[in-house]
């Protein structure tokens, strides 16, 4: 259990950082062909930031928190996909939805290894962001929520006001 507390918090900071990002962006979005090419230096390093925190906060939660409740509820996840793992946890009621939490993690996945497509496709996957990072924050609360029920986590165990 040491490991999951460990890994909620840091997984905790990571989407309070994904929040910041998030909202401070919030105001360029949607863009468009027009407004990336105004984009200032700081505005791309800021949406950049937003990228990265996204897919950090994707790759945590599906690799760190799905692996630990996996764990607490006795369930082998050695020989299973990233689809398997998050139909389990769907199956678990630990989230709400496996094909959105898919969709989250394909775009993720999109950014990660930097597919070559047409600029409006680049655009649109940018302006999806926005919407997949506020789902991204509300699965990890339902998380936590479900981790508390089933007794893994109790609001003593992390500030996670922050």
């Amino acid at each position: 259990m040491e490991v999951l507390l460990s890994n909620v918090d840091a997984c905790s900071q990571r989407i309070g950082k994904l929040a910041y990002s998030l909202n401070k962006n919030r105001v360029l979005f949607p863009l468009s062909i027009e407004t990336v090419s105004h984009l200032s230096d700081e505005q791309e390093e800021s949406v950049d930031a937003l990228i990265l925190r996204y897919s950090q906060s994707v790759a945590m939660i599906q690799d760190q928190i799905f692996r630990g409740i996996a764990y607490a509820e006795q369930e082998d996840l050695s020989d299973k996909s990233n689809r398997d793992k998050v139909l389990l946890m769907e199956k678990l009621g630990a989230i709400r939805s496996a094909n959105d939490f898919g969709t989250a993690a394909v775009l993720r996945n999109k950014f990660a290894h930097h597919y070559p497509e047409a600029v409006t496709n680049r655009i649109a996957r940018l302006n999806l962001v926005v919407e997949e990072a506020d789902f991204v924050i509300e699965v990890f609360k339902e998380l936590l929520a479900f981790m508390k029920r089933k007794g893994y986590l109790t609001d003593s165990d992390l500030n996670l006001s922050k």
